[in-house]
């Protein structure tokens, strides 16, 4: 069928351009369709028309050779500014590290404790960084696809949430968004952009909300599909829903690793092993790297597949070298096998960085893999359930803590849930639960939980004062778990009792010894503590000396200062001592809590009294 009008329709967009144009009206490309009548026969080849391809390609092509060489002066130059950045950063943390080593040669710095805020603020400001960075790529998405009505609006929204941002003020700026909402309200990029912002600023609920609007109105939109199944990952009602969603954005972006990675710890933790494998393995093939690997072998580790687990576990230390996570998880699969020196190996060096890690000494205690498993995970499909009442306990919310262990026990009982079961009964009422609570520390449980148990009576008995069941009660945990990491703390609890009670002996003192002697990995400063105590009590105060002085420059807390000082009075060096109990009211508390730190605190201060009235005398 012929069309009348002369014109030709752009080979680039497909859009009719009336009249003799030779560049599209719409596009701009270089029409090749001859001006003229349009018929949908065919029409006899002229030489020109071969001529005007041929030079309409070459200008392409010419122009696409241009635009590469832009591209690569343009890389060459990012290059190079992430080189400088790189270099920067380097030298401003072996600065910030040199600058850390002198304070703390010079004890004006705990170092311990300037890596704990500082990883504290880093957290603190990845959270708003990242909400910085997606706010100001999606920004651009927004205004293209608003409504004109809406448009200036929308951009005085935007400064303000940007001027927000840029005070740090996180949840504010997801409420300023927020109210812009209204003004378009099918304007997906904004809901997405408000739900990461509320995301980012721990408003889950109202997150949730959006990222299902957003999919409902554009059903490809990848990002919204990955928030939705993290939201809804966190939720173990909603599992189901969080696959659904990270299967959609999975087959939206077949190459992206991600997904698969998410969908992996998903599957896992809901017990689905082959899923978790098969959407392991995808990532693996995408993308290898340290993460991936050590979620490959995790899920080889599930299956108790150790064979297996152990390789992809070696392979991803190499991308990750000393990672806690790939070192706990390749020491699991070392115990699966069997090979218990080497689990054992990894074990003792991580709790050396990690003093009293509870993952760690649960994977330590363990008897046999399917026990520990039960005792650190639970049930399948129970876990994120109980981390949520483990929480709840700590916070001291008994009521939120008891519907989820009810939920947790309609999905099958384990000794991890019989324990929080146990811990909750006696916060609710510890004197009707003594019995219970002892029974669980002397049973077949995982030896780490009888522990735990066993701790809950002895706070409480050690309260009250009660010497004779409190001995009882460590004698029979003692002899059902005499090899388990427990049976360390518990001995150094009851001989710390004793400590306190003024009821040592020169046998407590020797067991103090074998206790410093042989410590739990990570705990040797907590037995040192005591055994100086014990030396002072029993005023041997040459061992004092022998013990803590060529400690004090590595650790110069303020228990060493006060025990070393103390064992100078002793020995009559008045001025050594005032000079270093002086210097202790300054010193960082170390592992003391608060109210530890304030009596030893008051100790030195009687200290240097006497030793002031002995000098005026």
């Amino acid at each position: 069928m012929a069309n009348d009008l002369p014109g030709s329709f752009c080979q680039n967009c497909l859009a009719w351009n009336p009249g003799d144009r030779e560049t599209c009206l719409k596009c701009g490309t270089r029409l090749l369709i001859l001006a003229g009548d349009q018929t949908w026969e065919d029409e006899p080849d002229e030489s020109d028309g071969g001529e005007d391809l041929e030079e309409h390609l070459l200008e392409r092509i010419t122009g696409l050779e241009e635009t590469l060489r832009r591209v690569e002066t343009y890389l060459e130059t990012v290059s190079d500014q992430l080189g400088k950045l790189e270099r920067s950063e380097v030298m401003l943390r072996n600065g910030l590290m040199a600058l850390v080593q002198e304070m703390e040669h010079n004890r004006q710095l705990d170092a311990h404790a300037f890596s704990e805020r500082w990883e504290s603020l880093v957290e603190e400001n990845l959270h708003l960084i990242s909400a910085r960075e997606l706010f100001t790529r999606y920004r651009a998405r927004i205004l293209p696809i608003a409504r004109p009505k809406s448009m200036a609006q929308l951009k005085r929204a935007l400064l303000e949430t940007t001027a927000l941002l840029e005070a740090a003020d996180l949840p504010g700026a997801a409420q300023r968004l927020g109210q812009a909402l209204p003004l378009d309200p099918k304007n997906y990029e904004l809901l997405f952009t408000a739900a990461s912002l509320h995301e980012a600023s721990q408003n889950f609920e109202e997150a949730e909300v959006l990222a299902r609007k957003v999919v409902g109105l554009s059903p490809r939109h990848f990002e919204a599909w990955m928030l939705l199944g993290k939201l809804l990952q966190e939720l173990p009602e909603h599992a189901d829903q969080a696959i659904e969603a990270l299967h959609q954005a999975a087959d939206l972006r077949p190459e992206d690793p991600e997904p698969r990675m998410l969908l992996a710890e998903l599957l896992l933790d809901q017990d689905d092993l082959q899923g978790a494998l098969e959407a392991a393995q995808e990532a693996v093939a995408r993308r290898k790297d340290g993460e991936t690997l050590l979620l490959l072998g995790q899920v080889h580790v599930a299956r108790g597949e150790s064979a297996m687990a152990v390789p992809a576990l070696k392979e991803a230390s190499a991308y990750l070298p000393g990672d806690l996570h790939v070192r706990e998880a390749l020491a699991e699969a070392y115990l699966l096998q069997d090979e218990r020196p080497k689990a054992f190996a990894i074990l003792q060096e991580l709790l050396m960085q990690n003093p009293g890690d509870p993952h760690l000494l649960l994977m330590l205690d363990a008897e046999s893999h399917p026990q520990l498993r039960e005792a650190r995970d639970g049930k399948a499909g129970t876990q994120l359930m109980l981390d949520e009442v483990e929480t709840l306990l700590d916070e001291n919310q008994t009521e939120g803590a008891e519907v989820l262990l009810k939920r947790a026990r309609r999905k099958g009982r384990s000794q991890r849930s019989e324990w929080l079961e146990l811990r909750l009964a006696f916060q609710k009422d510890p004197e009707g639960q003594m019995k219970a609570a002892l029974k669980f520390a002397c049973s077949d449980h995982h030896p780490r939980l009888c522990f735990l148990a066993l701790r809950l009576v002895l706070e409480h008995l050690m309260e009250q004062k009660r010497e004779p069941e409190i001995t009882k009660a460590l004698d029979a945990f003692l002899s059902r778990h005499p090899k388990s990491t427990g049976a360390w703390e518990a001995a150094l609890m009851r001989l710390a009792y004793r400590l306190m009670n003024g009821e040592i002996t020169v046998q407590d003192l020797a067991e103090v010894r074998r206790l410093h002697t042989h410590p739990l990995p990570g705990l040797e400063p907590r037995a040192r503590t005591l055994l100086g105590q014990y030396l002072l009590a029993l005023k041997r105060h040459q061992e004092v000396l022998d013990l803590l002085d060529p400690l004090i420059e590595k650790e110069p807390t303020l228990i060493n200062h006060f025990q070393l000082g103390a064992a100078l009075v002793g020995l009559g060096e008045r001025d050594q001592a005032r000079a270093l109990l002086t210097e202790g009211l300054d010193a960082e508390a170390g592992d003391l809590n608060e109210s530890q730190a304030k009596g030893v605190k008051n100790q030195i201060r009687g200290l240097l009294k006497e030793l002031d009235e002995t000098s005026q005398a």
